[in-house]
C-alpha cells in the first residue's frame, strides 16, 4: 500500500511539472519551452529550435527562437555537470554567431537562475553560420560548437523549415528542473572490451592468518575482564579479556602452581650457581654442570610463563593483536582446561572471498583474475580490484557434495562486509570481447521484456526495448536495441517511466 501511495505522489509531482500543450510547458521568466523535439508546435508559431551538445563533463541544452535578421532571439541555455547531474550555479557564458571571420557575440556573467543562462543575439544577414558557446566557471573553460545554423530570411521561411522536420510522437518529456532535483544520470553506450563472465555464488570468510585464537594457559575458572567482552568489540593489543583463577578449586590450582614454580626456580637457580662455582675448581663434571644449567633454564621458562600475566586475581589473558572479537566460546564462571579455546580475535583488515565454481567452467579457472560480487539484500556491487583484492588460489579437486571447486580472493575488509555472508559472484576472465555494453542500473523490465530510456535531446527521451547478453554485475552486454554513443538513463530511470505514464493524463502548466 505504501508503494502505491508513493507512486501516486510521484505521478502528481510529474503531472504538475508536465508541459502544458497550450502554453509550451515551463516558463523561464518571459519565454516558455516544451520538450526537446527540435521545434515546438504552437498554432501560430513553429519557429522554436533546440540543440543538445556534450563534452566529457558537461551537457549544454539550449532552446532559442529561429534566427532572423532584425529579430532579437533569446537563448535559454541549460548547463548540467554530468558527474553530479546538477545545474551550474555560477559562471560566465558567451554565445557567438560566426560566418567566416565575422560574427556577433553576447555574454552573460551569471545564470538567471540555477543552471539557466539567457543571452540574446540579433543577426543582420541571412545565411548559414556556426554557433559557439564558451563557458568559464569553477569547472574550467569549455567550448561547444554547433555547425550549419541557419539564419532565415523571415518567419515564413523559418516556419516552413521547422515543419519539414519530423518529430516523434513517442517522445517523453522530462525537464531539466525535474532531473536536477533527484538522483539522475545518463551514460553513453560503450563499444569496448567486455570480459567474459562466470556467474556463481560464494561466501565471505576470515582471511588466512587474520584470526588469532585465545587459549587457556592453565586449568581454572574463567572470569570476563569486563561486562563488554562480546563479539564485535574493537580491541587494542594487550587489552585484558579474561582472568583464569584457581582459588575456588582444591588441589592443583593456579596459586599453587605459581608458588611451586617460584620455589622450583629458586632451587634450580641455587643448584646452577653452585655447579658453576664448583666447575671452575673442577670439582663437578661438565655433565653435572650442563644438567644444572638446563634445569635452571627450564624452571625459569615455566615460572615466566605463569608469572607473565599473573596477579592477585589469577592469570590475565590479553589480546595478542589489534582487531575485534569475532567469537567467544566460553561463559562466565566456566571451568576450562589448559589449551581450551576461549575466543577468536580478528585483525579486521582482510577477508577471503570463496567462490564455488561448477565443473563446466573448470577450464576457464586459469583465466580468472578478478571478480565482482554483491550481497543478496543490496544492489551495490563490490569489486575485488577496488578492494585491493588478489587471487589466492583455486582448487584442484571437485567437492563430492555439490560438484564445485573453490576459488579464493583476498580483499580488504570494509564496514559493509561481514565474514560468513552469502554473496553472488561474477568471476571476470582475462579473455575479452569488443561489444556494446551499458550499466545494469539503466535496465527496466516490462512483462519480461527489457528496456531502457534513451535521451534523444536535452529534455526528451524514448523507450527502447533491448536484448541483453552477458552480465558482470555492474554492466550488461547489449545484443540488440542500442547503438554506440546512444545516451541512456542510468540513474533515475523510474522517474522517466513515471513521466511517460503521466503523458497520457491531463496536463497542467509548470510555471517558474
Amino acid at each position: 500500500m505504501k508503494r502505491y501511495i508513493w507512486i501516486s505522489l510521484a505521478l502528481s509531482f510529474l503531472i504538475a511539472c508536465k508541459p502544458n500543450t497550450n502554453s509550451h510547458g515551463h516558463d523561464h521568466g518571459e519565454h516558455a519551452h516544451g520538450s526537446d523535439t527540435h521545434a515546438t508546435h504552437e498554432e501560430n508559431d513553429h519557429s522554436k529550435m533546440s540543440l543538445t551538445l556534450y563534452n566529457e563533463n558537461t551537457e549544454l541544452f539550449v532552446e532559442f527562437e529561429s534566427l532572423m535578421p532584425g529579430h532579437t532571439a533569446k537563448f535559454l541555455v541549460h548547463l548540467t555537470n554530468l558527474k553530479t547531474y546538477k545545474p551550474y550555479t555560477e559562471g560566465k557564458l558567451t554565445v557567438s554567431l560566426i560566418k567566416g571571420n565575422k560574427g556577433i557575440r553576447s555574454s552573460i556573467d551569471a545564470p538567471s537562475r540555477a543552471g539557466i543562462f539567457t543571452p540574446s543575439l540579433q543577426p543582420k544577414i541571412p545565411g548559414t553560420y556556426t554557433l559557439v558557446f564558451e563557458v568559464n566557471s569553477k569547472y574550467g573553460k569549455e567550448k561547444f560548437v554547433a555547425n550549419n545554423i541557419t539564419v532565415f530570411k523571415d518567419h515564413d521561411e523559418a516556419n516552413n523549415a521547422v515543419l519539414q522536420k519530423e518529430t516523434s510522437g513517442n517522445a517523453i518529456s522530462f525537464l531539466k528542473e525535474q532531473a536536477w532535483k533527484i538522483d539522475f544520470s545518463t551514460t553513453r553506450v560503450k563499444n569496448t572490451n567486455f570480459q567474459n563472465i562466470i556467474k556463481t555464488t560464494g561466501t565471505l570468510q576470515p582471511a588466512v592468518n587474520m584470526q588469532k585464537q585465545i587459549v587457556a594457559k592453565t586449568n581454572g575458572i574463567v572470569h570476563f575482564s569486563s561486562t563488554d567482552i562480546v563479539a564485535g568489540k574493537t580491541l587494542k593489543k594487550n587489552t585484558p579479556l579474561f582472568t583464569i583463577t584457581g582459588k575456588e578449586l582444591a588441589g592443583s590450582n593456579l596459586s599453587t602452581l605459581y608458588t611451586e614454580a617460584k620455589v622450583e626456580l629458586e632451587k634450580a637457580k641455587a643448584e646452577f650457581e653452585r655447579a658453576n662455582s664448583l666447575r671452575e675448581d673442577k670439582i663437578v663434571t661438565e655433565k653435572s654442570y650442563l644438567e644444572a644449567k638446563s634445569a635452571y633454564e627450564n624452571a625459569k621458562v615455566k615460572f615466566n610463563s605463569i608469572n607473565k600475566n599473573f596477579n592477585a586475581n589469577g592469570l590475565s589473558i590479553l589480546s595478542p593483536i589489534n582487531g575485534f572479537i569475532s567469537n567467544i566460546f566460553v561463559n562466565e564462571g566456566q571451568f576450562v582446561e589448559k589449551g581450551t579455546v576461549l575466543a577468536k580475535v580478528d585483525q579486521g583488515s582482510k577477508l577471503m572471498l570463496k567462490a564455488d565454481v561448477y565443473q563446466k567452467h573448470l577450464q576457464e579457472l586459469a583465466h580468472i583474475k578478478s571478480a565482482h560480487f554483491k550481497l543478496p539484500y543490496r544492489d551495490k556491487i563490490f569489486s575485488t580490484d577496488e578492494l585491493n583484492g588478489r587471487l589466492i588460489a583455486y582448487g584442484k579437486d571437485i567437492d563430492e557434495a555439490d560438484y564445485t571447486t573453490p576459488l579464493y580472493f583476498e580483499v580488504d575488509l570494509t564496514p559493509e562486509l561481514y565474514s560468513g555472508s552469502f554473496v553472488e559472484v561474477y568471476l571476470k576472465s582475462e579473455k575479452t570481447s569488443h561489444v556494446l555494453h551499458i550499466e545494469k542500473s539503466a535496465i527496466l523490465e516490462d512483462q519480461g521484456l527489457k528496456y531502457v530510456f534513451v535521451q534523444t535531446g536535452g529534455e526528451s527521451f524514448e523507450k527502447r526495448f533491448i536484448t541483453i547478453g552477458a552480465n558482470n554485475g555492474r554492466e550488461v552486454e547489449i545484443l540488440k536495441g542500442l547503438n554506440e554513443d546512444d545516451r541512456v538513463v542510468t540513474q533515475g530511470a523510474y522517474f522517466v517511466k513515471l513521466a511517460s505514464l503521466a503523458g497520457s493524463l491531463p496536463a497542467h502548466s509548470h510555471e517558474h
